[in-house]
């Protein structure tokens, strides 16, 4: 009876545990330019059970992870350099993960500006002002190409997809991400698979 109680104990005491006692990391997949995973996985310690949530990313315009501006992540180990919610910088804005530099696998090659991002407004809204390709405004497949970086969908007035980045966002708040926003450095919070 007592072994039951305390087991019982220990099940609610697990279940009450607060989203920000969880420790959380990325993951990402490389598979394609266009169809690759981003993953955040969480832990509440000292269990370890993982848990997890998944959305499909893109990187690059090649899989030559040394080609600057065009290829995948490079794969390995990266610490966070920061995340803000209204980025508005020249080429990307919006909600954004930067991503330490990172050589390449031939040692040699530094990338850098690299980010976890899609394309939106620093407002996180939508800017659809032509029938091409609009940096703030998600419009069509092609659009998970980016120069590097990793990219997230998210719906605009002229495309429906679906809210990766805005389901990422609250996902990395809410279990086990950094409450902090601006320039600051994590360490290993992205893994990426070769």
């Amino acid at each position: 009876m007592r072994a039951s109680a305390l087991l019982i104990v220990c099940v609610a005491l697990l279940a009450s545990t607060p989203a920000s006692a969880a420790n959380g990391w990325w993951t990402f997949e490389r598979r394609s330019n266009l169809n690759s995973t981003l993953t955040w996985k969480w832990t509440y310690p000292p269990s370890p059970a993982q848990y997890s949530r998944s959305w499909r990313a893109g990187s690059g315009t090649s899989t030559n992870e040394c080609r600057r501006a065009e290829g995948w992540l490079p794969a390995g180990w990266y610490s966070q350099w920061g995340h803000w919610n209204n980025y508005d910088g020249s080429a990307i804005r919006g909600r954004v993960w930067w991503l330490q530099d990172k050589y390449c696998s031939d040692g040699i090659t530094k990338r850098t500006e690299l980010f976890i991002h899609s394309e939106e407004t620093a407002a996180n809204g939508q800017l659809c002002t032509s029938a091409w390709d609009d940096s703030t405004c998600w419009e069509r497949e092609a659009d998970y190409y980016s120069l590097g970086c990793i990219k997230l969908a998210r719906p605009s007035p002229v495309a429906n997809f679906a809210n990766d980045l805005g389901n990422a966002h609250s996902t990395y708040h809410t279990y086990g991400g950094s409450d902090r926003h601006g320039a600051f450095t994590d360490s290993f919070e992205l893994y990426v698979f070769s």
